[in-house]
């Protein structure tokens, strides 16, 4: 009964330390920007504080005659911090953002990266350091057994298992970051109480006298440095794989934790199997064969690695597109390439900190130093390794590391010694996972520490891929008017834009549009440094910003560079930022849109273009409610009228716009920017103000009771990849529900677009727009029904001459029908002709197919 309550809070134990470390990973995110670069310093914070406790307390623990006390206080203690991280955080990634500044060099952005979490953190690692040794010190005395250290282990990281998916499905997206926290010390203050009670109810237990004082022996030195290098490699190992698998995973807030649980659960299953079969077996044959069988698998594993494309999409086709399928589908990608490998880690560290403890009595000096190992990983790894020799040459080095780490004298046959370089030899080439349609292939291709980037050339067009997932723009026709239409809607509603920012940066073509203006400054942040080196890819289209001595390319963080920048700008533009991807929703929070405000000149404007292709109604209400409990004067427009990718500009406003029946003035003789325009259909004043879709109370009614989204609770973080993951959803769902809402109060909002005086530009503008609204409608509810998409895209037709989209879509279908069906094409041209004969695309169509 007492070696089961033991375990019981060992495993509650596992279940509160990996929720915390989750929670304070996200924590801090917010401070540091890539959620990698948070993972990367978090990780390594943890390691180096329990690295430091477990080296400290160990030398009183290892020989308590009262570890039960010892665990009770250590728990105790890691709850209480827990508790004061909750406000010592967003006070030490305030600190962390000033110490970084605008654009940090990657020595100075490092050391603040691993620097405040270690600290903001210590009191509660340095208490989890040394629970292990505590919790093997208890079992010895009440097993009386000192070969406690495999099951302590093991309880332990399956709890931690079971605190990776509780933190990431049920208490973050649920309760938020800070009550999370609060829900988890709970569950320290719970393990504490307990433990303490234990011991006061178990007062006699003791050891037994032979193993109550254990005489400390020097340890020796190929034991130090088996631990030490073991514990960076399993470390680097998972930190490599997760940088792949980021490639084929969907990139959501749920994917990291789906490979952490994997990860875990082969560590705590090794660990167990240790205890029950490994703990009294040869030392050195146990030792040989671990060590050669990890090598083995993580060869194998990085065979496996070639596969997972194919391997995701087999599983997700059987199983659907809920999260609960996705999840499935995401475990079984990571479960070959983890769980063999990380089922021989767990056993290795236990055999190695056993020998420890033969050595010196205790394990806290084999948990310091495997952890000081761990703690060098991440940057180690991912940061210097992975971009210099890339993910596949990084593995294949700690796979042979491992074999390098083999006794002298081994149990082998000599020829075993070459199966790893066999291995090798047939792997079949650079590991690089690229999802190429028909017509596609790889022009340039680049490994980073937060990203791999790809771009992609089909025929005459060029796209930029980013982790094989994400696609960042391209040269393609409605690319291209998209990208450009993100600059032009903004920058043509301010009166005078002269200093302009880019909160992301991709091809650089909608950065680039902004040259065609007249703005003196243009900054534009780019996170992936990547990117910005494969702007000349996209060149010309991107005006060759990169070279453009107006232009001043930064490599930050979106959210860093708001918050520590100095810089005013008269326009601020955020780019179309993916709600579903891990980070996304952190761009769509209140705190982001307040730091974004202070950015602003007096009547200084903020766009914030939304992909409604990639949001469901609840997200997008949620989003125009955050943005609205900051900026007090809103408008939404849309940035063209493509149902295949409707993308909306929420417009802040700190003072007037320009009007937009001034854009003939503005243009002028900028025969650049009349070019954009009018490659995207804008060619006057009405044609631009057809653009707008809602003013503030409009959008205030719709989002009525949407949750606001803030850095504690980013709701659309959690709640975006349950659609975004879905496929066959039609892309402008949000688009149309949104549409449905307002366009009867659209008439009254359009007279604030105008002046009073000019009666007819307001009247023209509404014809516009009811127009427009009869082609969205049309294309959306009748589109497969002939007979009603034509009678529906006609009255679009006669509703406004300025609207001429439904008049293309129809000289479309006549084109179509017309080598089955002459006649009934040469009517439906007839009839365009009849309605618009000022315009000459139907009547030339007519006289130049034959047949007609």
């Amino acid at each position: 009964m007492a070696s089961f309550v033991a375990v019981v809070l060992l495993f509650l134990s596992g279940v509160a330390g990996l929720g915390y470390q989750l929670v304070w990973t996200r924590m801090f995110a917010v401070g540091l920007g890539h959620e990698l670069t948070a993972m990367l310093a978090v990780v390594a914070a943890f390691f180096g504080g329990l690295t430091l406790g477990a080296f400290v307390l160990d030398k009183w623990v290892s020989v308590s005659r009262r570890p039960a006390l010892w665990y009770a206080g250590l728990e105790l203690i890691i709850g209480l911090w827990a508790l004061v991280s909750a406000f010592v955080i967003p006070t030490a990634n305030d600190w962390a953002r000033a110490w970084l500044g605008v654009e940090p060099g990657l020595l100075h952005f490092w050391f603040v990266a691993f620097l405040v979490p270690f600290f903001a953190l210590l009191p509660a690692t340095l208490a989890m350091g040394a629970t292990l040794p505590a919790a093997d010190r208890w079992l010895a005395q009440i097993k009386a057994d000192p070969r406690q250290i495999a099951l302590a282990y093991s309880v332990n990281t399956a709890g931690a298992v079971l605190g990776v998916l509780v933190a990431s499905y049920a208490l973050m997206p649920l309760l938020g970051y800070r009550q999370t926290l609060f829900a988890l010390a709970f569950i320290n203050a719970l393990v504490a109480l307990s433990a303490g009670l234990f011991y006061f109810l178990k007062s006699e237990l003791s050891l037994p006298e032979k193993t109550r004082v254990i005489k400390a022996h020097k340890q020796p030195l190929p034991l130090f440095w088996r631990l030490l290098i073991t514990g960076f490699l399993g470390i680097a190992y998972e930190v490599v794989t997760v940088r792949v698998m980021a490639q084929v995973l969907e990139g959501t807030v749920y994917s990291f934790a789906a490979v952490l649980a994997v990860y875990l659960t082969g560590t705590a299953i090794g660990a167990g199997l240790y205890h029950r079969f490994g703990r009294n077996r040869d030392g050195d044959r146990l030792l040989t064969s671990l060590l050669f069988s990890l090598s083995l698998f993580c060869l194998t594993g990085l065979s496996v690695l070639y596969l997972t494309h194919g391997l995701y999409w087999w599983v997700r086709t059987g199983l659907g597109d809920s999260l609960d399928a996705v999840l499935l589908a995401e475990l079984t990608v990571a479960l070959p390439v983890l769980l063999p490998p990380t089922l021989i880690m767990g056993a290795l560290f236990s055999h190695l900190a056993q020998s420890a403890r033969h050595a010196t009595g205790g394990v806290g000096w084999a948990l310091g130093v495997n952890m000081a190992g761990g703690l060098a990983a991440p940057l180690v790894a991912g940061v210097v390794l992975v971009p210099l020799l890339g993910v596949q040459w990084t593995l294949i080095g700690i796979a042979l590391a491992y074999w390098l780490l083999l006794p002298k004298f081994s149990i082998l046959p000599r020829w075993a010694y070459a199966l790893p370089a066999i291995l090798v030899l047939l792997l079949p080439g650079r590991l690089q996972i690229v999802t190429l349609r028909p017509g596609e292939s790889v022009l340039e291709y680049r490994e980073g520490a937060m990203a791999s980037v790809a771009v992609i050339e089909q025929q005459n067009e060029r796209n930029l891929r980013v982790n094989n997932r994400f696609q960042m723009g391209g040269t393609g026709v409605r690319a291209l008017r998209l990208q450009r239409m993100q600059t032009h809607v903004p920058m043509l509603l301010h009166p005078k834009p002269s200093d302009v920012l880019y909160l992301g940066v991709a091809t650089g073509v909608t950065a680039g549009a902004a040259l065609t203006h007249r703005a003196s400054r243009i900054d534009a942040v780019e996170l992936v440094p990547e990117s910005l080196a494969l702007l000349p890819y996209f060149s010309p289209y991107n005006a060759e910003l990169h070279k453009n001595p107006r232009v001043r390319l930064y490599t930050s963080d979106a959210r860093r560079y708001v918050r520590t920048s100095s810089q005013q700008y008269d326009v601020v533009i955020g780019d179309l930022f993916h709600p579903g991807r891990d980070g996304g929703g952190l761009l769509y929070t209140k705190e982001h849109f307040q730091a974004i405000a202070e950015r602003l000149m007096p009547g200084g404007l903020y766009c914030q273009w939304l992909p409604l292709y990639q949001m469901d109604e609840a997200m997008l209400r949620s989003v125009i409610k955050t943005f609205q409990s900051v900026f007090g004067k809103t408008e939404a427009w849309l940035a063209g009228f493509d149902l295949g990718y409707p993308s909306l500009a929420l417009i802040a406003l700190s003072g007037d716009t320009a009007r937009p029946e001034a854009i003939e003035s503005t243009i002028g003789f900028n025969q650049p920017l009349k070019q954009h325009l009018h490659l995207a259909a804008v060619r006057s004043s009405v044609q631009l103000a057809g653009h707008f879709l809602a003013d503030h109370r409009m959008l205030a009614d719709y989002a009525e009771g949407a949750p606001i989204n803030t850095d504690d609770h980013p709701v659309i973080l959690f709640d975006a990849p349950k659609f975004t993951l879905k496929r066959g959803v039609a892309s402008y769902a949000s688009f149309a529900a949104l549409l449905n809402s307002l366009q009867f109060k659209q008439a009254s909002a359009l007279s604030s677009l105008s002046s009073d005086a000019n009666a007819e530009f307001t009247e023209r503008v509404d014809a516009f727009v009811k127009a427009r609204n009869l082609y969205f409608a049309t294309m959306i509810n009748h589109n497969e029904d002939e007979a009603r998409a034509l009678s529906g895209y006609l009255q679009s037709v006669e509703t406004s001459p300025d609207f001429t989209l439904a008049y293309a879509q129809i000289v479309s279908m006549a084109i179509g029908k017309a080598q089955k069906e002459p006649e009934t094409a040469r009517q439906w041209l007839e009839k365009l002709i009849e309605i618009r004969p000022e315009i000459p695309g139907a009547r030339d169509v007519l006289y130049r197919l034959p047949g007609l």
